[in-house]
């Protein structure tokens, strides 16, 4: 099977799309499959192209639960707009589907579409040689290696979906013999950190997906960086 995997893609559908294509993805071929690891919405403008398109290939994409949409189910769960709604995007991404809060049908309708979407998502999923999540695999509170997370509580999941991946890189949590594939934070400090010369921000950072054998990081920042990364695996 070949695994396109990308991560991060925050409501640029287009720019998701052209490096689906860049790599070769085939819609039709029963061997490509799609892997997102979490945050598919609120930066960009695109979240119906991506809902559609979720929706209609659905059986193609294996989807990874990000903490945007943790945020997301909240909003449309508790139909209230707080003030990180607003800095996180989600509540842009409802506005640019239409939600005005008052248009009780409308809002409805969209809310459910939104939620035809989320409830594809999973917490992980694992192959012969990778874990992909969206940030990190559950760890202890004190943020150690903890063996049993894949039956980790729905709080430690949740806790997963925030953590810093370069303090857990530079930390070593690792799962033995599997690489860990996943986005949430930009790729630029990776790069920054094993080459100062490479700044996280500005005309020379580097938003290339972050490759070793334990890890890939593959969130471009594509609000900054105007691209979303897309890697091929095969497994």
């Amino acid at each position: 099977m070949k695994y396109f995997v990308s991560a991060d893609v925050h409501g640029f559908y287009t720019y998701w799309q052209e490096a689906l294509n860049e790599k070769g993805f085939d819609i039709n071929n029963p061997n490509h499959k799609i892997i997102i690891c979490g945050d598919l919405f609120d930066r960009g403008n695109e979240a119906k192209e991506i809902i559609d398109f979720v929706i209609k290939n659905k059986d193609k994409i294996i989807y990874i639960r990000g903490n945007h949409e943790d945020l997301m189910d909240d909003m449309i769960l508790y139909d209230t707009v707080h003030d990180y709604d607003v800095s996180n995007g989600t509540y842009n991404t409802l506005t640019s589907l239409g939600y005005k809060i008052y248009d009780r049908m409308k809002d409805i309708a969209i809310k459910s579409r939104l939620r035809d979407v989320l409830d594809l998502s999973i917490n992980y999923y694992e192959t012969n040689k990778y874990i992909f999540v969206h940030s990190w695999i559950p760890t202890t509170i004190d943020n150690n290696y903890y063996k049993d997370w894949r039956n980790a509580s729905y709080e430690l999941w949740c806790n997963s979906r925030w953590i810093n991946p370069v303090m857990m890189w530079e930390k070593k949590i690792f799962e033995p013999n599997k690489t860990i594939v996943s986005g949430h934070f930009h790729v630029s400090s990776f790069w920054h950190k094993v080459d100062n010369n490479l700044p996280e921000f500005g005309i020379n950072a580097k938003f290339e997906p972050f490759i070793t054998e334990e890890f890939i990081g593959l969130d471009a920042c594509t609000v900054v960086s105007r691209k979303v990364n897309c890697i091929v695996l095969e497994d």
